[in-house]
């Protein structure tokens, strides 16, 4: 082990580990300091149930941030889901980092890629299903926000087709928070851009505008009361939706049109007091909202399949995740 002004190098702690597939494993990382703010970390690992690998992992710190590129190389059967052989390099990259050019602007980026799909859970790597790989450019202050972002997927179940898997580029998003004079209250404008692209599949691209009032007042009981107004408008366009098997959501090929509106009032009266033992808050919680009859099943579904009725959406104008669908109806939600 040496030691100086760059920092510490040598061998770090062994690690054992037993596993079904891979049997007995010992790996001896050595920790390689190239400068007060780089280093490099190689891991060895040896199986008794494979052919042997060797991990690493560099990091850096610098005047504009931070970043770490992480992975794992070896030799085997790159196909462990069927009978046929297919020996090649089987390898796993894991990169992020971010910079932070002045206060206001920042780049922050992900690479996970994989040789195969069988890799990563083979050797221990990652449990996920699915590797997200993203690049985004962000402006943020008080009052504004601008995102100019892509990202890619590569799916690691076995039925899983890369061909049909999107790739998202660009994905655009702009905010803007007024305080509007004659009104009061604030009012958050939005732009919004997205394209979706695919090999061998549906493509679908996506661009609205819109523009939310919230004005909150407190009555003199201590009352919360909040009004809402939102309105947009939203392009679409798509293609070879019939490769889509979810019929729901497809939507229809060529360029869609649709206006969304909302209106909403809530209430809140916090109540707080003491209560078995100690001071307790109960909040009752009131809202309508009003939106006239909106279209969805003619706009294509990529954002908006995931619903989950909780805590965090309850009292949202809109319950879906994402923006391809809208909640149609008008509706009273209460709670405590």
């Amino acid at each position: 082990t040496g030691r100086g002004s760059k920092g510490v190098t040598g061998v770090l702690s062994p690690e054992f580990q037993l596993s079904g597939r891979n049997g007995f494993e010992v790996a001896i990382p050595y920790h390689i300091a190239l400068a007060s703010n780089r280093e490099l970390t190689l891991t060895p690992r040896v199986y008794t149930g494979a052919l042997p690998g060797v991990g690493f992992q560099y990091r850096e710190l610098n005047r504009l941030g931070a970043f770490q590129v992480g992975g794992f190389v070896t030799y085997g059967d790159r196909d462990e889901t069927s009978s046929a052989k297919n020996k090649g390099i089987r390898a796993y990259l894991d990169a992020n980092g971010k910079y932070q050019f002045d206060p206001l602007w920042s780049l922050t980026a992900q690479l996970r890629r994989a040789s195969d799909k069988t890799v990563a859970k083979r050797y221990d790597l990652s449990r996920e299903d699915k590797l997200r790989s993203f690049l985004n450019l962000e402006r943020i202050d008080s009052d504004s926000y601008v995102s100019l972002a892509g990202w890619s997927f590569q799916g690691l179940r076995t039925t899983d087709n890369q061909k049909q898997i999107p790739i998202i580029l660009p994905a655009f998003d702009a905010r803007l928070r007024l305080v509007p004079p004659a009104i009061g209250g604030r009012v958050e404008l939005q732009v919004n851009s997205l394209a979706i692209l695919r090999r061998d599949g549906q493509d679908t691209q996506r661009a609205f505008a819109g523009a939310r009032w919230d004005r909150r007042f407190l009555t003199g009981m201590g009352q919360e009361l909040m009004l809402t107004g939102y309105v947009r408008g939203d392009v679409y366009h798509s293609n070879d939706s019939a490769s889509t098997p979810t019929k729901i959501y497809r939507g229809t090929d060529g360029w869609q049109l649709r206006g969304i509106a909302a209106a909403a009032a809530e209430a809140r009266w916090p109540l707080i007091g003491p209560l078995v033992g100690g001071l307790q808050r109960i909040t009752p919680r009131l809202q309508i909202v009003l939106t006239p009859p909106t279209r969805n099943l003619s706009i294509p579904n990529e954002d908006g399949r995931a619903v989950d009725l909780e805590d965090s959406n309850l009292f949202s104008l809109n319950r879906f995740p994402g923006y391809d669908r809208w909640e149609v109806g008008s509706r009273v939600t209460y709670g405590l």
